[in-house]
């Protein structure tokens, strides 16, 4: 017989639920006030009172046996028979409370009278529901008398129900294992390497180790990634998979490879969850039934939505909107519900690893058997580093004070107290700059601290006010650097930023290593897998991989003659030669695009130095089609740029873009829709004061700054740069990296091992070598 295990406090909150969904603060701080607030009434009370009394109840239903368990905040032994009590915290007015009755509140303390007077035999049970206000500790006490019928027909409904919950689940179970167990591999033959790949996922699963593995575009990585995991779960390997993506299109294309599956049989609940920001049907209204109609009445609409929305297993975006609208409910939190029936959850890194915005019904406090599956993870060094640092500046202050000086006078003299810090700190350092530190800031954080328990006293009371989301903005900035804070070890720097009157203090993740460590060690199996994860240990390091992890580096399995690889060395991309070098780049560009009509790419370390070639190019080629990526450039604007480049073009067109940009990976442009791309330069990431961080701390603890800060980070955007243009066996295309340096034995011992390249010495080397690429084609 199955045993299932659930507190009182979840059974209550899983199957009793009703009203608004609601926006209502509750830190931390309001957690540890209502315990010592339940303490201090308990120990008022007189001493035939037992607190804290624990009790348990099993019950067989329909083959399972279902374990309750919890602690009654205390029962009063009289004479005339016990009285058991439940005691709650509250900010809210006592006469609204009795008016108003919490459906929840009462329904634990029903369960609890049941369960005590089912284990003592007792026909009648008094209680008695105890509010506790916090900051006056005034007390209200409702007291109601149960008879045990009652009591045991309320207790059985909800056992009941939640082991209709249990069984639909087991039963889901059953058909899933059954068509994952029937399932076949989706194509008529693997790809070169892609079964490899399958196979060294399958065994790390198995095995329970972490897996790298680096396989080139066009193998069909995800495809290799997804199907054993899904076999894993059918054998009850792993309990749920986590598919980690940096980018949308990386959610897409996982979405595309479950939905490819599930026209095979599959039958798996894959939800995709999408950032609130996005996917919110109200934008800038506050998330409670006064401002919003979906967050209104949501736990009274939340179970007809769940049920027809799993009715479909492929949970997307456009699913997810689609239901939520037709019920009227929060399209975010109806994901977030949805997410507890996924067999796999889609999602960005911050869900899994952001220690402010991860998924804490999964990771907070017990791990399941949780398989990571990570992708395109070489994005992941820099999101850790971003992550696990925290910023606040002294303008988010200035800002706020500006409202609160008349409206919250004690919010606002812990909030000068933080600027004046700070603006004493700006004054001491004359000029703008920056400079960084290896200790946390003396006498910042206990005003910071300060500051974030007197924001937290307000929004406890749930004040509506026109400025509640701007002090509730600057609190969770304020938490997020208080939480960082308690993480810095030698591994962090403290930045300071002066600009104008202006300070930023950022709180610089320099090495994420140790701290991807931890996370990651909870779970049961991680493969990260990506094009480009060169050189492997610089990746093994950062991740802070086991010991035990195991590599996977797959060849192309393309022809090598439908791919070339030309190599200007003879010209400098150097930021002091940029000027010297920039009409021999221009014309290097237009010789490379001459050779054949098509759609190119060309790309540039930043947006400065394309915009700098550029206006030499177009000079020179006034009737060459060019489209530019801008800066922040929207998403309608992105796809607009792609679609630009189609096979239907009846002349060359290219796209001048950024390196490590959104143009720079994650898009696919398959067969006549890209004739090539052009690099220039080798991708180093432009230098700031927290590059330079890193190079020093890794000069120091590894003796391979430079290496880390600049060489393999920029490598890697021109490895991804390069994978635009061979997608599948079909695609003919060529690659030009112009700089010097691709001629230097560092950067030769990085070369993808198809790669064979062809080193040119000038346009009329280049011309022939295209010429003949062109021709036998």
């Amino acid at each position: 017989m199955k045993l299932f295990k659930i507190s009182v406090r979840e059974l209550v909150e899983f199957l009793f639920r009703g009203g608004d969904l609601s926006s209502t603060f509750f830190s931390s701080g309001r957690s540890v006030a209502g315990t010592r607030a339940h303490q201090h009434l308990q120990k008022s009370r007189p001493e035939s009172y037992d607190p804290e009394v624990t009790i348990l109840n099993t019950v067989q239903v329909r083959g399972f046996s279902i374990e309750i368990g919890g602690r009654i905040d205390g029962i009063f032994r009289l004479p005339d028979g016990d009285i058991l009590e439940e005691i709650k915290s509250t900010t809210r007015d006592f006469v609204a409370i009795e008016k108003q009755p919490n459906p929840h509140h009462w329904a634990q303390l029903k369960i609890y009278a049941y369960m005590h007077a089912e284990a003592h035999g007792l026909k009648q049970v008094e209680t008695c529901l105890t509010y506790v206000r916090l900051g006056s500790n005034a007390v209200l006490e409702i007291r109601r008398e149960f008879e045990f019928e009652a009591l045991k027909l309320f207790f059985d409904e909800l056992v009941s129900r939640f082991v209709d919950r249990v069984d639909a689940r087991r039963q889901w179970q059953d058909i899933r294992d059954t068509s994952i167990g029937e399932l076949e591999f989706p194509f008529p033959n693997y790809r070169k390497g892609q079964r490899q790949m399958a196979v060294g996922v399958f065994r790390a699963i198995r095995e329970n180790h972490q897996l790298l593995v680096q396989a080139p575009t066009g193998i069909g990585k995800t495809m290799a990634a997804v199907f054993p995991a899904i076999k894993a779960l059918g054998e009850n390997r792993v309990n749920r998979i986590f598919y980690l993506a940096a980018r949308s299109t990386g959610k897409q294309v996982a979405e595309e490879a479950f939905d490819g599956l599930q026209h095979r049989g599959l039958r798996l609940r894959c939800l995709t969850l999408t950032a609130k920001e996005k996917i919110c049907f109200k934008p800038g209204a506050a998330c409670n039934g006064d401002e919003c109609e979906f967050a209104r009445g949501y736990y009274d609409r939340i179970e007809t939505a769940l049920e027809y929305a799993l009715r479909n297993d492929l949970l997307n975006r456009h699913l997810v909107e689609t239901m939520a609208w037709q019920h009227r409910v929060c399209p975010f939190e109806l994901s977030l519900d949805l997410s507890l029936y996924a067999d796999c959850i889609i999602c960005d890194y911050n869900y899994a690893l952001d220690p402010q915005a991860y998924l804490r019904r999964f990771f907070q406090i017990v791990v399941e058997d949780y398989l990571f599956l990570v992708d395109e993870a070489h994005n992941l060094v820099d999101r850790a580093r971003e992550m696990f640092s925290a910023r606040i500046s002294r303008q988010q202050f200035l800002d706020a004070g500006k409202t609160l000086e008349s409206k919250l006078p004690p919010l606002y003299r812990c909030l000068e107290k933080v600027d004046m810090w700070m603006a004493d700190f700006r004054n001491n350092h004359t000029g703008d700059g920056f400079f960084s530190a290896n200790e946390l800031p003396d006498g910042f954080l206990p005003l910071l601290r300060q500051f974030a328990k007197e924001s937290e006293a307000w929004l406890s009371l749930n004040t509506r006010a026109p400025f509640r989301e701007a002090v509730l903005d600057l609190y969770f900035a304020s938490t997020k650097f208080l939480k960082v804070s308690e993480m810095f070890n030698e591994q962090y720097a403290v930045c300071y930023d002066f600009s104008d009157q202006d300070l930023t203090v950022n709180l610089f993740c320099i090495d994420p290593s140790r701290h991807l460590q931890e996370k990651m060690r909870q779970i049961r199996c991680i493969v990260y897998f990506s094009a480009t994860l060169t050189p492997m240990d610089y990746f093994r390091d950062i991740f802070g991989c086991e010991a035990s992890a195991q590599e996977l580096i797959l060849r192309s399995p393309f022809p090598g003659n439908n791919f070339l690889l030309t190599i200007a060395g003879g010209i400098s991309t150097f930021f002091k030669q940029r000027e010297q070098t920039k009409a021999i780049i221009s014309d290097t560009i237009a010789v490379f695009v001459s050779r054949k009509k098509g759609n190119y790419l060309i790309f540039f370390p930043s947006y400065d130095y394309l915009m700098k070639v550029y206006d030499v190019f177009s000079h020179d080629n006034p009737y060459t089609d060019i489209v530019l990526q801008r800066p922040g450039m929207s998403e309608h604007e992105r796809e607009d740029f792609i679609r630009q480049f189609s096979e239907e073009n009846t002349a060359t067109r290219l796209g001048f873009a950024v390196l490590g940009g959104v143009f720079g990976e994650g898009i696919d442009l398959v067969g006549d829709r890209l004739a090539g791309a052009v690099v220039v330069s080798v991708g180093m990431p432009p230098p700031t004061p927290e590059r330079e961080l890193i190079r020093e701390y890794f000069g120091l603890s590894r003796n391979a700054g430079w290496e880390f800060a600049y060489v393999f980070p920029g490598f890697n955007r021109v490895l991804q740069a390069s994978g635009r243009v061979i997608r599948t066996e079909k695609d003919r295309g060529a690659v030009l990296l112009i700089d010097q340096r691709y001629t230097k034995t560092q950067y030769r011992s990085m070369f993808l091992a198809e790669w064979q390249p062809v080193y040119v010495d000038g346009k009329k080397t280049l011309k022939r070598v295209l010429q003949n690429f062109w021709q036998t084609g």
